[in-house]
């Protein structure tokens, strides 16, 4: 009888010392993961700020069977977000900033617990995309010690499912075809143009841009046609006059290109885009695939051949979405030289 009540005194001995050397371990940890992927930094950045994508390529998904995800009415870009449950317990994450190919910063909660952070950093190399991700809390709960304190510490214990997670969106990057192409990047001689549309000053958030978009650009071409144009004497557009990547703010103009003036709409505006020579570039794709290598392949070219842009630089939409396939719409995008 003795030996059990030994037994018992030594094991609950072996408790307390165990969860006073778990309690003293540092609930501060920073853990990345890096892994280069042979593809254009937009193709990873995609798939990466679409929750909805998690599922094809989440670590914890081979894992756990049992997970159940639901998604928010955002899935994508600032605000997007989904909750989860499963046998092992409920979290959630939300998207809270994003540098547009660049980075995204996520919160992720298990349970009742206090967010932890989560980054997503993507590098454009000459071989593709350095993507590195990283969880990282200065304040984890005491349950994540424990099994931190199991697993020899939280490199051991994030390590692994933070290269599984890169390796299997390795294999969904590579199995979505590529989305664009470009054309080459020279400099023309333009004219001057006068340019309708409505003005817009508001922060960079692509899916607001987007919104706007879809709203403006029918409501300036309906106008075009009521005020006699005809479709061959106008092209869509966007005028942009500032974006500050760092402050996350922008002002532009959307609207139409126009052969002949015509009177604005109250709350349009007529612009005189000043001609002259232009570095352009022609890309090919749906909107918002390939424009940040468009621009980038501009942004090349100007360096290396030291020349200076100025504002304002413009887009245009020469073909009608709804009439050529995906892969044939036309992007034209021209960056006046001082």
């Amino acid at each position: 009888m003795k030996f059990f009540k030994y037994l018992l005194l030594l094991s609950l001995t072996l408790l307390v010392i165990g969860l006073l050397y778990v309690s003293i371990q540092s609930g501060n940890y920073e853990v990345s993961r890096t892994k280069l992927m042979k593809y254009p930094v937009y193709s990873v950045f995609n798939i990466v700020n679409d929750l909805k994508t998690w599922e094809k390529w989440g670590p914890w998904h081979d894992e756990d069977s049992t997970i159940m995800v639901t998604y928010a009415d955002k899935t994508v870009g600032v605000g997007a977000s989904n909750r989860w449950t499963s046998k092992d317990g409920s979290g959630s994450i939300k998207t809270v900033s994003i540098i547009e190919n660049k980075r995204i910063v996520q919160e992720i909660r298990f349970g009742d617990n206090e967010p932890s952070d989560v980054l997503w950093d993507f590098e454009k190399i000459a071989e593709g995309t350095k993507v590195t991700w990283t969880m990282k809390d200065d304040k984890a709960p005491f349950i994540f010690k424990v099994f931190s304190t199991l697993s020899g510490g939280w490199e051991n214990m994030l390590g692994p499912m933070l290269d599984k997670g890169l390796n299997n969106l390795d294999e969904v990057v590579k199995s979505q075809p590529l989305k664009y192409s470009l054309g080459e990047v020279k400099i023309i001689e333009n004219q001057d143009k006068i340019f309708l549309g409505f003005p817009y000053k508001m922060k960079i958030d692509y899916a607001e841009i987007q919104k706007v978009f879809a709203d403006a650009m029918p409501k300036v071409i309906d106008y075009a046609i009521q005020s006699g144009l005809k479709y061959a004497e106008f092209t869509p557009g966007a005028l942009y006059h500032k974006w500050d990547q760092i402050k996350g703010e922008t002002e532009f103009h959307i609207g139409i290109l126009i052969e002949k003036n015509i009177k604005p709409r109250e709350d349009m505006e007529i612009i005189k885009v000043t001609g002259g020579k232009n570095v352009m570039i022609t890309k090919c794709g749906n909107y918002n695939e390939g424009d940040y290598e468009a621009h980038m392949a501009i942004d090349t070219y100007l360096k290396v051949n030291n020349l200076i842009s100025k504002w304002p630089i413009y887009e245009l939409y020469v073909n009608d979405p709804t009439q050529v396939k995906q892969e044939d719409i036309q992007t034209d995008i021209y960056y006046p030289l001082q």
